[in-house]
């Protein structure tokens, strides 16, 4: 498990993992581009990626972010 803190603005740009994915919005706003699709997370919200989807992370605002790579 990672702790993201994000200013907004701030970007992870996309890459790969090779294990399911868990994307948890602590607080803020996320804008989460996966493969074709815009995912937008508000505080509490929860996004789960299959293992090698492309994906890049944006801060909508000031946010908090827990990510979660689950292998095996």
């Amino acid at each position: 498990m990672l702790l993201f803190t994000f200013e907004s603005g701030g970007r992870l740009p996309e890459h790969r993992a090779p294990g399911q994915v868990v994307i948890h919005c602590l607080g803020g706003e996320l804008a989460v581009e996966a493969g074709d699709t815009r995912h937008r997370l508000s505080g509490g919200e929860v996004l789960v990626l299959e293992p090698d989807v492309p994906h890049s992370v944006e801060a909508l605002a000031d946010s908090d972010m827990l990510l979660t790579v689950c292998l095996g």
